[in-house]
């Protein structure tokens, strides 16, 4: 093995303990700083600083790990004449920030803009596009929601800045419940409607607040309702659905209102 590769060797392993260690000191650090925080201030300070915090450290260990990369390109001959063309031409400039703003680099942007603006916080229940939950992480590229079914969606930050935001948790804390159910093409809405609305009233673990029905969609053999409405806050929706789905059925058979097979 040459001299240039045993030194690009040890500087990767140097950096790749530096990146470790950094992220623990990092993790450790501002652990402590939000939990003195807690003591000190209300919850809704802790939720913007541990936002920031969380956004830093993982700027600060990219960061990092761009400079351990172009210190090994400057160890080979070839890539550090490269490394050193393109730092030092302008046209480069141009290309970062060209780049900055497009998929994927647009969402390490839009992710320290989340940061700073704040929008959206861990811990609050947002509703961007059909995606409605608990933002659980907010990484250089995405946003972890956890849906009101339980899924897990992962938000590109460049949508989370570009398109409308609903954060639930400042406004109405309450979780949406929805289902779609079928019925016959000839069926009445309005007598279906009446139908499902008195299920949601009956069912007393799938009560819901607001309910609506509508028409979600008009099929070659059904016309698809959609009933939905707002649930408490600790309410499992995935249970209330299915429940509610259930009852719906059952009374809607019995109405005669379903698709015929």
């Amino acid at each position: 093995m040459s001299d240039h590769a045993w030194e690009a060797l040890i500087t990767a392993i140097v950096g790749i303990v530096l990146l470790v260690v950094l992220r623990f000191v990092l993790g450790f650090a501002f652990d402590r700083i939000s939990r003195g925080a807690a003591k000190k201030r209300p919850p809704d300070y802790v939720a913007r600083l541990r936002t920031r915090l969380m956004v830093l450290r993982r700027v600060v260990l990219a960061f990092v790990f761009i400079v351990v990369i172009w210190a090994i390109l400057e160890i080979f001959p070839a890539t550090d004449d490269l490394a050193r063309t393109l730092l030092a031409s302008s046209a480069v400039v141009a290309l970062f920030v060209g780049v900055a703003f497009s998929v994927p680099l647009g969402n390490i942007g839009a992710g320290i803009l989340l940061s700073l603006t704040q929008p959206v916080r861990i811990g609050d229940r947002i509703t961007v596009g059909d995606v409605t939950g608990k933002a659980e992480e907010i990484t250089l590229i995405h946003t972890v929601v956890r849906t009101d079914d339980g899924r897990t969606a992962f938000v590109p930050n460049t949508q989370m800045v570009s398109s409308t935001v609903v954060n639930r948790s400042l406004d109405d804390p309450r979780r949406i419940v929805s289902v779609r159910l079928p019925i016959a093409m000839r069926a009445s809405v309005e007598e279906a409607r009446r139908v499902l609305l008195a299920v949601v009233a009956e069912v007393g673990a799938s009560h819901l607040e607001d309910a609506t029905v509508g028409v979600a969609e008009v099929g070659d053999q059904a016309v698809w309702l959609t009933v939905s409405g707002f649930a408490d806050p600790g309410t499992r929706v995935e249970r209330v659905a299915a429940t509610l789905r259930e009852h719906g059925l059952n009374a809607l058979g019995r109405a005669g209102l379903l698709p015929l097979e």
